[in-house]
């Protein structure tokens, strides 16, 4: 396989023309919500068509895989409208977020119109990929919901755990899942890659939170750390080992996707083929933070292995 971060700008392209085709259809979305849309870095849709193209072998995706990715990467986009507006955020993506330039009400708005285009895209596959969409979606708003008003009764490393499965595992795990469909395979290899999937949203979260709290520190303007990213500090009371204790748990998150897979689709995916999607996890949680600490920290060595290894 070649490397993820490749493979991702090689199907980028695809991606962003077929949601501006949807995007376009009809009179749904306004004009000026289409130019969010085509923003991002589409570790979702990369994700679902990594997995298609290494069950199915095949180098181009099939129209389902492709309306597959767009639909998980459509589905983001509206969450990442209301992220911002509960969040307070002022800046996504490098321009100011949606809520600011439009107004919370037209946001809100312009968010349940983008949310109808996954179903729209989905819907011609089969019921099943509406119900998991509709499923994953519960999941996101319950996460939020317990990031924002409180969870469980549970203790701070399992409420936090908790919260990165729903408000960002899921949509993950929705995207490996649907790759695995869309190449054809049976139904423990779609559980085994669901899982796999769920434990690369963790970790992409868990890096993203990692980026939230050096933003937090440095003093970037347009930028809160998420409630979750401060949960984290009560990993490490008095923040001394927050670096080393949130590396460790993104490792560990490392090891536990590509157990996943090794455990539950061992006939379908070859050892070699499980070091590249281990190297493709530890790609997307690197591509989760923006701005990388200082090389030496745990946090640089977890995340971003291949670039201390080039120093």
């Amino acid at each position: 396989m070649i490397p993820f971060r490749e493979f991702l700008e090689s199907v980028r392209p695809a991606v962003n023309r077929r949601i501006a085709e949807v995007a376009g259809e009809g009179s749904a979305i306004d004009p000026g919500v289409v130019p969010l849309l085509l923003r991002g870095k589409r570790m979702r849709a990369g994700l679902l068509l990594r997995v298609h193209a290494t069950l199915a072998c095949r180098k181009a995706p099939t129209r389902r895989a492709l309306d597959l990715a767009c639909a998980v990467e459509l589905a983001h986009a509206a969450s990442l409208i209301l992220d911002d507006m509960l969040d307070g955020d002022t800046v996504r993506r490098g321009i100011p977020s949606h809520h600011l330039t439009r107004g919370e009400g037209r946001a809100i708005l312009d968010a349940v119109g983008v949310l109808a285009l996954p179903y729209a895209l989905a819907a011609p596959y089969g019921a099943g990929y509406v119900a998991m969409l509709a499923s994953a979606q519960q999941s996101m708003a319950r996460g939020v919901a317990w990031e924002m008003i409180g969870g469980p009764e549970l203790p701070v490393v399992e409420l936090y755990d908790a919260i990165v499965a729903r408000k960002t595992g899921c949509l993950f795990s929705l995207a490996a899942a649907w790759g695995a469909m869309a190449a054809g395979e049976g139904d423990d290899v779609v559980a085994a890659f669901a899982d796999f999937g769920l434990c690369v949203g963790k970790a992409m979260q868990i890096a993203d939170d990692i980026a939230d709290l050096h933003t937090l520190a440095a003093g970037v303007p347009g930028r809160r750390a998420g409630s979750e990213a401060l949960l984290l500090l009560g990993i490490a009371p008095g923040g001394d080992g927050t670096d080393q204790a949130l590396a460790s748990r993104l490792d560990a998150e490392v090891a536990r996707a590509t157990a996943r897979l090794r455990d539950g689709a061992r006939q379908r995916v070859p050892p070699k083929e499980q070091e590249a999607f281990e190297q493709v996890v530890r790609d997307i949680a690197g591509l989760a933070i923006t701005g990388v600490p200082p090389p030496g920290t745990a946090t640089f060595r977890v995340a971003c292995p291949d670039a201390l290894a080039h120093r």
